[in-house]
């Protein structure tokens, strides 16, 4: 008998399958919780001010994780676990992307998360969600601490070469059979790559290309 091939729903986590940015929503929370208030609000203004000086969304994410350097990765770690439970508390899961992805899981499909974030803060939704990967930004660590540098970004269409690299792993996949979910227009590359992408109305801009190209969008919904 031969083994089924599986099946994966690509998954974008900010403003897609959570309500909120998981950068600036643990963000906010850890600095707080530890009582680093001031390197908090020296970050807001050296992002303000990239942002208005004109900076790219790869330059405004890499900038972002230099609010990180010189903390343990463990305590991070630590924090995020606190943060998920939250997270679920105040109901930020978009409850029509966390059902689909439920129905796709008794079907045999597995989630994974693709994402410009870390993996501090997306381990705890990993394991919510029992996904079979998680694709992110990968922080740079010496000694047990963040040293606030990128080893890789996943912004755009790094997104996509991240995806089609991760199927590799599994000979013969296709990715016609695979599931993608996104909110932004930076998405379009991976949603294009899969045979049954679902956009969430978040970007007008990817609303235009959904409807276009007959891409089915995903209202929310109340539990």
């Amino acid at each position: 008998m031969l083994a089924t091939r599986p099946r994966f729903a690509f998954t974008d986590v900010d403003h897609t399958l959570l309500r909120v940015s998981t950068l600036h929503h643990f963000a906010e929370f850890f600095f707080a919780a530890t009582r680093r208030g001031a390197v908090l609000e020296t970050h807001r203004t050296r992002m303000r001010v990239l942002a208005e000086t004109g900076a790219d969304r790869a330059e405004l994410n890499r900038s972002y994780y230099l609010l990180w350097a010189d903390i343990p990765v463990a305590e991070v770690d630590e924090a995020a676990v606190a943060w998920h439970e939250q997270l679920c508390a105040a109901d930020l899961y978009r409850h029509s992307v966390r059902t689909r992805l439920r129905e796709l899981h008794a079907e045999g499909v597995r989630t994974v998360l693709v994402s410009g974030s870390f993996h501090a803060c997306l381990r705890p939704i990993e394991r919510e969600l029992d996904c079979a990967g998680v694709l992110c930004t990968d922080l740079e660590e010496r000694d047990g601490v963040f040293t606030g540098q990128v080893r890789r970004s996943l912004i755009g269409p790094a997104k996509r070469a991240e995806v089609e690299t991760f199927v590799t792993s599994y000979p013969g996949h296709d990715l016609a059979e695979d599931f993608g979910f996104g909110d932004h227009i930076s998405d379009v590359p991976v949603l294009e790559s899969v045979g049954h992408p679902t956009v969430i109305p978040v970007d007008p801009a990817l609303e235009t290309v959904a409807r276009e190209r007959g891409w089915e969008v995903l209202r929310d919904h109340e539990r």
